[in-house]
Formats: C-alpha cells, sequence, structure tokens
C-alpha cells in the first residue's frame, strides 16, 4: 500500500473523472470535483436534458491526519452559447461564474433527479432521451481511492454547523412541545 498523499489522491480522484462529465481541479487546499460544464461534449447532454443545477465537491485535504472533508456546493448553471473574445470560438458560459447566481447552496446535500423527454414520432409519443443525476455519483468518485489510499472523511464546518442549529432547533421544538403538554395536563392552556 502507498503512503496516500495528497497527489497521489488527486492522481487517482482525475482519473476516476476521465472520460466522464466530471473534471478535478486542484486548490491549494486540497481539489474540486465538478461537472465539466465548459467542455462541449457534455454541454449538449446537460443543456438538452434541462440540467440547471451542477454540484461541485470542494474538498479540503489535512495530510498529516490523512482526513478529508467534502462539501457539495449547488450552483444554478444555464449553458449559453457564447464566444471567446481571444480566439473567437464558441463555448459553453456557465451562469454561475459570468453571471450572477440564482441559487447557491452549501453542506452536505444529496440530490437524486430523472428526466425522460418524449417527442412525436407518427403521432405517437417516443422516449427520445434519458438523463439521470445523482450527487452520489461524484461522492463516489471520491471516497473510493481515498478509502483504498487509507483516507478518512469527517463533516466539513458547514455540516458541523447545520448539525449545530438542528440540535437547537429540536431542542426548542421539545422545550414547546413540553409547555404545551404541561399547559393542556394543568389547564392553563
Amino acid at each position: 500500500m502507498s503512503n496516500g498523499s495528497s497527489d497521489e489522491l488527486r492522481a487517482a480522484v482525475a482519473a476516476q473523472a476521465e472520460d466522464t462529465p466530471y473534471q478535478m481541479i486542484p486548490t491549494a487546499t486540497g481539489f474540486d470535483l465538478r461537472i465539466d460544464v465548459i467542455d462541449a461534449q457534455w454541454g449538449d447532454l446537460l443543456r438538452d436534458s434541462g440540467i440547471q443545477k451542477v454540484v461541485e465537491h470542494r474538498v479540503a485535504l489535512d495530510e498529516t491526519q490523512r482526513t478529508m472533508t467534502i462539501t457539495d456546493i449547488h450552483l444554478d448553471v444555464r449553458a449559453d452559447a457564447g464566444f471567446d473574445a481571444p480566439g473567437g470560438g464558441p463555448r459553453l458560459m456557465p451562469s454561475a461564474i459570468d453571471k450572477p447566481l440564482i441559487e447557491k447552496r452549501w453542506g452536505r446535500i444529496d440530490e437524486y433527479s430523472t428526466r425522460r423527454t418524449f417527442g412525436l414520432k407518427e403521432g405517437a409519443p417516443l422516449p427520445v432521451g434519458d438523463f439521470t443525476f445523482d450527487s452520489a455519483e461524484g461522492h463516489d468518485r471520491i471516497r473510493i481511492p481515498a478509502a483504498e489510499l487509507g483516507w478518512t472523511e469527517k463533516a466539513g464546518s458547514v455540516e458541523r454547523i447545520a448539525r449545530v442549529f438542528g440540535i437547537i432547533g429540536g431542542a426548542i421544538a421539545l422545550a414547546v412541545l413540553g409547555a404545551l403538554a404541561y399547559g393542556a395536563a394543568t389547564g392553563k392552556l
């Protein structure tokens, strides 16, 4: 078994992303794994399938502890035809980069969606395209090579903060229910 350095993990995730709509982008703290909406090979599929949200998995690595955190970022993306100024060639421009975002969500987000497109042929509806999106697919492209290289996952700060607010909200709900039960039992409601 290799020492599983952060560079090895980046290379393993990049290998998992080959020939898929995902792209691994190295960062100072780890890497991002996202759907490459700039790649024209996948652009038509994304646009034709009505994909408006793209998931980016932001991975922060702690090489000394051999731990990683995954923060999911959902961006509203609209693929528009445009032209690069230097070369004048067409490209797809994601609205998340070139235009103000309509929606952006951070945290641990699991999303599954499917879409089937029908067309008419000789007056009868026929399926002409299917597309399924599962954010777990991106997680697996990170988690499988990480486990093979000896890395473990821990909750990111956004996920930990959400858990704290969930616990606080649950405690408040229990306190309200307790007060209501007490009021009902004593007739002071």
